[in-house]
C-alpha cells in the first residue's frame, strides 16, 4: 500500500484524490485549507460521470497544515493548488517537506496545475539541495466545478495527459528510464481508479492548453466579460486568435520537431470553432479576480514571456497583456491575507 499525499482539495484535486482511492492501492492524504472543516466533518460527495458517485467519501486523512504531513514518507506529492508563482512558489508551499523529500529520492512531484514553466521553480529548488526526484506535471481537460467545498461535480468527458519534466541541462544523475517507470506507476494508480489517462511528452499539451487561458481567460479577466462576450465582438474575437498566433509562435520555437508539428497556426482557429458561442462561462482567473483573489498571471503569461525571450520570439500582444495583468495583480496581492 502506497502513501500519496495531495495538496489542494479544489475541484481537480478531489477528482483524482477519489480516483487514486478508488484503485485501492494507496492510502490518500489530503492537505485542505479553506474547506478543511466541512471535509473533516462531513467527507466529499462525488458526483462524476466518469468516476461514479459517492455519498460521503473520506481520504485515508484530512490535514489542514503542510507540515502536518511530514510524518511519513510518500510516493507521490500532488500539487493541486493554483500556481501563484509571484505570490506563493510551489517550493514555498512545500517547504516544510523539502527535507523529508531530500531524504526520499523516490518520492515524485507532481503539478497539477495550468500553465508554462510551472516546473521551473521546484526542479531548481531540487536541484539545489542535491536531489534528483522525478518531477511530473499534468494537464487537466475535465468540466468540474466543487460546491459548497465538499461536493465535487464532473459532467462529460475527463482526460488527463501525464508526463515527466527533464531538468534543465541534464545532469548525470537523471534516469529516463526512472521518470518513465515512475509516471507509468501513477498512471497505472489513475486508471486503476477510472480515470482516462494518458501518459505522453507533456510540454506540447501544456502549450495546447495554455492557447485557451492566454487569449480567452485574460481577455475576459482584463475586460470583466464572459466568454459570450469576447466572441460576441469582431475585434476582440480577432484579438483571441492573434494572441494564440503568438503563443503558437513561442510554443514552436521551445518544443522538438514532433511537438512544434502539433500545433500548427491552423490551431488557432480550431480552438475559437470549437467554443460555444453562447457560453455564459466565467474562466477562473476572471472569478479570482472578483474574489478579490490574485491569480495565475506568471502560470499563465509569465512563464510564455519568459520562454518567448529565452527563444528570441516577438509577442507585444501578450507582453501588453502580462503589463495590464500584473497591473491587477499588484492591486490583489496588496489587499490580499496571503
Amino acid at each position: 500500500m502506497q502513501d500519496i499525499c495531495l495538496i489542494g482539495f479544489g475541484a481537480i484535486g478531489a477528482l483524482y484524490a477519489f480516483a487514486l482511492d478508488k484503485s485501492s492501492q494507496v492510502r490518500v492524504t489530503v492537505v485542505c485549507r479553506s474547506n478543511f472543516d466541512a471535509i473533516q466533518a462531513d467527507g466529499l460527495e462525488v458526483i462524476s460521470e466518469r468516476l461514479g458517485d459517492c455519498t460521503s467519501w473520506y481520504p485515508y486523512r484530512v490535514l489542514r497544515t503542510v507540515q502536518e504531513a511530514t510524518d511519513r514518507p510518500y510516493s507521490f506529492v500532488i500539487c493541486a493548488f493554483k500556481s501563484l508563482l509571484d505570490v506563493q512558489p510551489t517550493a514555498s508551499i512545500l517547504a516544510p517537506m523539502l527535507d523529508n523529500i531530500e531524504r526520499s529520492p523516490d518520492t515524485a512531484i507532481v503539478l497539477l496545475q495550468n500553465g508554462i514553466g510551472i516546473e521551473d521553480d521546484i526542479q531548481n529548488t531540487l536541484t539545489s539541495r542535491g536531489c534528483n526526484n522525478v518531477v511530473i506535471s499534468g494537464c487537466a481537460w475535465v468540466d468540474t466545478t466543487l460546491i459548497g467545498g465538499k461536493t465535487v461535480v464532473q459532467r462529460g468527458k475527463e482526460r488527463l495527459v501525464l508526463g515527466y519534466h527533464r531538468p534543465k541541462g541534464h545532469t548525470g544523475q537523471f534516469s529516463e528510464e526512472r521518470a518513465q517507470s515512475t509516471l507509468d506507476v501513477l498512471c497505472t494508480l489513475l486508471r486503476s481508479g477510472g480515470a482516462h489517462v494518458e501518459s505522453a511528452s507533456v510540454d506540447a499539451a501544456r502549450w495546447r492548453k495554455v492557447l485557451w487561458n492566454a487569449s480567452f481567460s485574460t481577455l475576459c479577466t482584463l475586460s470583466r466579460t464572459r466568454v459570450c462576450d469576447v466572441l460576441a465582438v469582431p475585434q476582440s474575437r480577432q484579438a483571441l486568435v492573434d494572441i494564440m498566433l503568438e503563443v503558437l509562435s513561442v510554443a514552436r520555437a521551445c518544443l522538438p520537431e514532433d511537438g512544434a508539428a502539433l500545433l500548427p497556426d491552423s490551431v488557432a482557429q480550431d480552438v475559437i470553432n470549437n467554443e460555444n458561442p453562447k457560453s455564459v462561462f466565467k474562466p477562473s482567473m476572471l472569478v479570482d479576480l472578483e474574489a478579490g483573489r490574485p491569480i495565475e498571471v506568471e502560470a499563465i503569461v509569465g512563464g510564455i514571456v519568459k520562454r518567448a525571450k529565452e527563444v528570441g520570439v516577438n509577442i507585444p500582444r501578450l507582453e501588453i497583456i502580462y503589463a495590464s495583468l500584473l497591473l491587477v495583480q499588484r492591486t490583489l496581492v496588496s489587499s490580499s491575507s496571503l
